[in-house]
């Protein structure tokens, strides 16, 4: 990969600075960003504004890394988009990356839909990230930050956060979550003084009962109900009602608490411990003989803890895991940290993501070579999902993981909820 702004750059600037016609919310960190953007995105639609959101990766193919009021755009917008773009890119010789290209095709879908906000993810770290051409956006937010992507962003903590904090501007705002690190903290507030950015920490909201969170700002306390699960829900949560709360206070919004719950009830971020059920989708009783099952792309160390404490606070036998994962990626970590000795796991690869020929998936092999428990490689996922269904006991739970491309490729086999 070769980082660097200059590409998008010339870009944007071939496409007449749209960045620059609309309100951006921009969020980077290691985990929690993809839920974070989500809850942003729900509320402010709530309020009646219009909201572009950028994910990446993209969860079933590339159009849905861009959305628009809270729909993938079509396949013809994005043909449209990207084609415009490829041409700007060969007639300006900008010899710009694909994923410069996709950012740039979002903000021409954006400048197109004349929207009020835009809530943009980085793809990969944050000062280096072709999400980091904008030059003027009205708060940045960091999530999480954790070990991941080492051998791009340092192989430390600390580079790890500088490189995160990257996309902190000068006299915005930017919104901090609760970091497991005081070092992560403690570097990302000084690169907010540095940059003269006022910053706000954020306080993790209480759980009043499972699913409904609790989080006070001076006289003012918000109440919401939330779909996500998870403790780490608590943080992402208060992140995006934190930086919502600033919103309004700097007057760029009109927000009642009213309104922010109802936008964070309606919140959805499919792939994140997400339980898919026979109830709601039959198939995989009718095809695999599962009652339900646990999704989550949990693809890293913070990422596999989470999913883990979150598995503990189950009542259950074992856990009958499916697990794919991306080449490069850590394989011996993922395994300490989530299998257990009675656990039993199905190793798969994953379906090879469009346009993303750089991602690779570890060879099932090699999955159960890192893996001290019962490992079996299987030939794909539905042989994987009958297998697994074999070995489930009525106590006993079935957990889908290691990388949201095999969360995608589950999606494609299965109806998916409006």
């Amino acid at each position: 990969m070769n980082f660097g702004l200059e590409r998008i750059q010339s870009l944007l600037e071939a496409l007449g600075r749209p960045d620059e016609r609309t309100q951006i919310v921009h969020v980077a960190g290691t985990n929690g960003k993809g839920s974070v953007c989500a809850y942003i995105s729900s509320v402010l639609r709530t309020c009646g504004y219009t909201v572009g959101r950028f994910n990446s990766p993209h969860l079933l193919e590339p159009r849905d890394s861009i959305n628009v009021n809270g729909q993938a755009i079509s396949q013809q917008m994005y043909d449209e988009a990207f084609s415009h773009v490829a041409l700007l890119n060969k007639t300006g010789a900008i010899g710009a990356s694909s994923f410069e290209c996709l950012v740039g095709a979002a903000f021409y879908v954006f400048d197109k839909a004349r929207l009020d906000f835009v809530v943009l993810e980085v793809g990969l770290g944050g000062l280096l990230d072709a999400t980091n051409a904008i030059r003027h956006p009205v708060m940045t937010v960091i999530t999480a930050i954790g070990m991941d992507h080492a051998h791009i962003l340092g192989h430390t903590i600390e580079e790890i956060a500088t490189a995160k904090a990257g996309i902190m501007k000068s006299g915005c705002p930017v919104v901090i979550a609760p970091q497991d690190s005081e070092t992560v903290l403690k570097t990302l507030v000084e690169h907010a003084k540095t940059t003269d950015s006022p910053y706000q920490l954020v306080q993790p909201a209480q759980f009043i009962t499972p699913g409904l969170c609790k989080l006070e700002f001076d006289q003012l306390k918000y109440t919401y109900g939330i779909r996500l699960c998870g403790d780490y829900q608590r943080m992402n949560s208060a992140t995006a009602v934190t930086a919502l709360d600033w919103l309004c206070r700097l007057g760029l919004i009109q927000m009642t608490p009213e309104q922010l719950a109802a936008g964070m009830k309606d919140t959805r971020w499919p792939g994140r411990l997400e339980w898919i059920t026979s109830k709601e989708n039959p198939l995989i009783m009718e095809k695999y003989g599962l009652d339900k099952i646990l999704v989550d792309g949990a693809h890293n160390a913070p990422a596999t803890m989470a999913l883990r404490k979150y598995i503990d606070s189950l009542k259950k036998e074992k856990v009958i895991w499916i697990i794919a994962a991306t080449a490069g990626k850590d394989i011996h970590d993922m395994m300490d940290g989530l299998i257990e000795p009675n656990d039993i796991v199905f190793a798969v690869n994953f379906t090879q993501p469009a346009g993303m020929p750089w991602i690779q998936s570890t060879e099932p092999s090699e999955i159960a070579k890192a893996n001290k428990s019962k490992t079996v490689a299987c030939l794909g996922l539905e042989e994987a999902l009958e297998k697994a269904a074999s070995a489930c006991g009525n106590e006993d739970i079935v957990v889908l993981c290691g990388s949201l491309y095999l969360v995608a490729d589950l999606y494609r086999i299965l109806p998916q909820k409006n």
